[in-house]
């Protein structure tokens, strides 16, 4: 049995670790402060009570354990006014696991409550995981910024070197890299003020070399940023770097006026918890100071308009998004809209809405979610599909081929960025989470300097570099692109490339399908484009779905039906009955997005879209 020896003032506490309150197997450290005696604590004092070598702050008095109506002894932290970084702001320690050893995954998760009128400034730093040792470091912490916005704060051993890095990355599900003209995303999450706000993260370190590590978090039990190809937390020869300590580091940090706090300010912690697996936030109380006793409930949302699933409308027409919204124990701040799992709009007033005018034919799924002003901040979030049209009821697809291959080289393209990719054909690549396309192309020098494919979820990364996963001929006639191993799927194969105006166009040389990459938002046309020998009599219900889903009106020519992943990894294969109508059992599938693909004889396919509750 391990024991630690906790001293503050005239007090001797016997702390038995198996013993520690809501302890469990997959628990490396917690610490909910009950056992501590409440006052100021010094250097020495709070070195003792942790287990640390050190600690900033604590002799300068900003280091407190308090007792906090309804949580009972929390650790209470001090910013004095005008003061920034470790020196003069907060305390700033490292902490040992209760159970010594280094792990190359972990979750760690506690509650911060910042007063109503705290001042989050330019941004402060918040505690995290972090490797440390006499020759390398590595922290994994938060960030507060204007406005309560969430940030990972990370600083590796090694500092990246991709186009584009930021040690600051944003909460945010549509693109944690990203803020247009440097404002905030609307989907960016925010800490509230004047409640427990409970922050969990998962950190996987990646095999050095490669795109595998894991930065994941959760804002009061919402998923709020999900990177899966992290490379940089190690790199070719840092095999020895793992997590080995807590960071337990907050102050108000930067070097200029506009992080200086104007008067003295506070903040509260209490319950950290490092684990091998998910925690969540039902160890600790996450409301206003009450007293607990009643769960809080998550709020009530149902979308309105569309009225009914797969609903179909045509190229051009505005759909109207409709959601009612309630909470049963508090009150609705705001129902955010979404359009295949991106970010769209956002209406804080009741009736919720937001209007929408597709440009590109397909399905799409709908989805509102309503977040409750009060308690955890929980949300609720329900969807819809649709179907978009052009006017005659077909699909714009073909096979275009804008009379390629050309004689001509291509001329200089100097780094331009697409926002529009229309796949025009049949067997074309899933670009449903294409965000944009870059190209940097020198002809005088014979240079391809970037060929790029940002995405909006991360899959198979946010920032695809296909420049190096490609060969080409783009400064000889017949003008080509060959590409292998982009991790994305359909893509991988051999292209003619022209310029269709001010677009850049790649026709496929084996497969029936177009890449125009295009800033235009009408949809281009060909002459000589065919419809899918796919028919569209084909619907499917329940969408979302539970247990099972029912298909009809299979076309005779479709051979096999099957449903895969956001990764193109394929979940069911069925053949379809002669009938023409199939039952698919989906119970066992995660919860998410997946795509139903009807395949025909003749190698044509037809893709819809598919919510798992």
């Amino acid at each position: 049995m391990n024991y630690k020896y906790i001293r503050n003032g005239f007090t001797l506490v016997l702390l038995s670790i198996t013993s520690l309150l809501f302890a469990q197997d997959n628990y490396v450290y917690q610490n909910d402060f009950d056992h501590l005696p409440s006052g100021q604590y010094n250097r020495d004092q709070i070195k003792e009570a942790l287990n640390v070598s050190f600690c900033k702050g604590a002799d300068e008095g900003r280091v407190h354990i308090s007792d906090f109506e309804s949580r009972g002894k929390v650790l209470d932290v001090k910013y004095p006014k005008g003061q920034v970084k470790t020196g003069q702001s907060g305390m700033h320690t490292k902490v040992p696991f209760d159970i010594a050893g280094e792990y190359d995954e972990l979750y760690i998760s506690y509650w911060i409550y910042f007063p109503e009128d705290f001042e989050f400034r330019a941004g402060g730093k918040l505690p995290g995981l972090a490797y440390q040792t006499s020759e390398k470091n590595m922290s994994l912490r938060l960030m507060w910024r204007y406005d309560g916005l969430v940030e990972f704060y990370v600083h590796y051993n090694t500092e990246p070197t991709w186009d584009g890095w930021h040690a600051s990355i944003n909460w945010s599900l549509t693109d944690p890299y990203e803020e247009p003209n440097g404002e905030p995303q609307a989907d960016q999450v925010k800490f509230k003020k004047g409640q427990w706000n409970h922050v969990e993260m998962y950190n996987k370190l990646n095999t050095p070399g490669q795109n595998d590590g894991i930065m994941r978090g959760w804002l009061n039990g919402d998923l709020a940023i999900n990177i899966t190809d992290n490379g940089d937390y190690r790199q070719v020869g840092e095999e020895d770097i793992q997590l080995n300590i807590i960071y337990l580091s907050t102050f108000f940090g930067g070097s200029d006026e506009t992080f200086q706090p104007t008067k003295d300010l506070e903040a509260y912690f209490d319950d950290f918890i490092v684990s091998t697996t998910r925690i969540g936030n039902s160890g600790g109380n996450g409301g206003d100071g009450g007293d607990g006793g009643d769960e809080n409930e998550a709020p009530i949302v149902e979308l309105t308009s569309p009225a009914t699933n797969n609903e179909t409308y045509t190229i051009g027409e505005t759909i109207t998004l409709r959601a009612d919204a309630s909470d049963t124990d508090g009150s609705i701040e705001k129902v955010n809209f979404k359009i295949d799992g991106a970010f769209y709009r956002s209406d804080a007033s009741s009736p919720y809405s937001a209007s929408w005018t597709p440009t590109e034919t397909g399905t799409y799924v709908i989805a509102a979610r309503a977040f409750e002003k009060d308690q955890e901040g929980l949300s609720t979030e329900v969807s819809k599909t649709i179907t978009v049209i052009d006017d005659d009821g077909g699909d714009t697809g073909g096979g275009c081929s804008f009379d390629t291959p050309v004689s001509n080289s291509i001329s200089s393209i100097n780094k331009t960025s697409f926002t529009k990719v229309y796949v025009l054909g049949s067997n074309g690549p899933v670009m449903d989470n294409f965000k944009k396309f870059t190209i940097n192309w020198n002809a005088a020098n014979n240079g391809l300097y970037q060929f790029a494919i940002n995405t909006n979820n991360g899959i198979p990364s946010y920032y695809v570099d296909l420049k190096n996963k490609l060969t080409h001929t783009l400064g000889q006639s017949n003008p080509s692109v060959t590409i292998s191993n982009s991790g994305i799927s359909g893509l991988d194969g051999s292209y003619w490339v022209t310029r269709d105006g001010d677009s850049f166009v790649m026709v496929s040389k084996t497969e029936g399908f177009t890449l125009y990459f295009s800033n235009d938002d009408q949809t281009p046309s060909c002459a000589n484009r065919a419809r899918p020998d796919v028919v569209d009599s084909f619907s499917y219900y329940p969408n979302p779905a539970n247990n099972s889903i029912f298909m009809n009106g299979v076309d005779a020519s479709v051979h096999e039906i099957v449903i895969y992943s956001m990764n193109s990894q394929i979940v069911k294969s069925v053949k379809p009955g002669k009938e023409g109508s199939i039952s698919v059992d989906v119970e066992s599938l995660s919860k998410g997005l997946y795509f139903i693909e009807l395949r025909s004889f003749k190698g044509d396919s037809k893709r819809y879209k598919l919510v798992k509750n």
